[in-house]
């Protein structure tokens, strides 16, 4: 198992898209925003100017080719925040955070809305699905029903339902670049199948105490004591 000191050495300025991918595999954990204490963040390995030029060396474009790749699962699975997640950890991590009951037996337990099933079922239908389309299928097109549908996918990302795939990209009729992106969303089990993953399914003792070890040998005490109240 790697140790604290050699997550220490691999962070470092990230200068290209290779440098983070190396980051995020040996970090593990690698949240946009520098939100977990005494922690690196995409923003913290990162400059101020290198963000939204819409260049290679864009961190805002990073954060969905890596899950593009299959580097690292995308989403704001806790705290509400966006965060990276790199292949090798996220089946443990998904294994803590995931229900046991499918999104209908939560929904009939009076545990998830209606908005949150229905969203669930419209990207399991239409994997990769972008977030326009997915308001549009949802019927929450209306400026009124953002609040819920935002709520809705935070939800879902937040019991690893579903993940950020990637993005698409806008064109034209003549194929031609023309507005931003957009977001889009797949389960989590069928982007961890796209790109080989297993399902961990160990007992949830044992996977408590392998991702209390991970963090322990890995992190800073004040990111570990956080990361553990996090998936007590």
């Amino acid at each position: 198992m790697i140790s604290l000191a050699k997550v220490n050495e691999v962070i470092r300025h990230a200068a290209t898209y290779e440098d983070v991918t190396k980051i995020v595999k040996e970090v593990g954990i690698l949240p946009l925003s520098s939100f977990i204490p005494d922690h690196p963040s995409l923003e913290s390995v990162t400059t101020h100017e290198q963000w939204h030029t819409g260049l290679e060396t864009d961190p805002w474009l990073w954060r969905d080719r890596l899950p593009g790749d299959g580097l690292a699962a995308y989403g704001r699975f806790f705290a509400k925040k966006p965060l990276l997640i790199s292949a090798d950890l996220f089946p443990l991590v998904k294994n803590l955070l995931e229900e046991p009951y499918s999104v209908e037996e939560r929904y009939e337990d009076g545990q998830l809305p209606k908005s949150a099933v229905e969203l669930y079922q419209a990207v399991e239908a239409n994997e990769g699905i972008d977030v326009k389309e997915l308001r549009a299928v949802t019927g929450m097109k209306a400026k009124e029903s953002k609040n819920e549908f935002d709520r809705a996918l935070v939800e879902l990302q937040s019991k690893t339902d579903i993940v950020i795939a990637g993005i698409s990209e806008r064109l034209n009729a003549n194929g031609t670049k023309n507005g931003w992106n957009s977001t889009c969303y797949m389960t989590a089990l069928h982007w961890m199948e796209l790109h080989g993953l297993t399902v961990n399914t160990l007992p949830t003792p044992e996977a408590k105490s392998q991702f209390r070890t991970y963090i322990q040998e890995r992190y800073s005490a004040a990111a570990a004591q956080y990361l553990g109240k996090i998936f007590k």
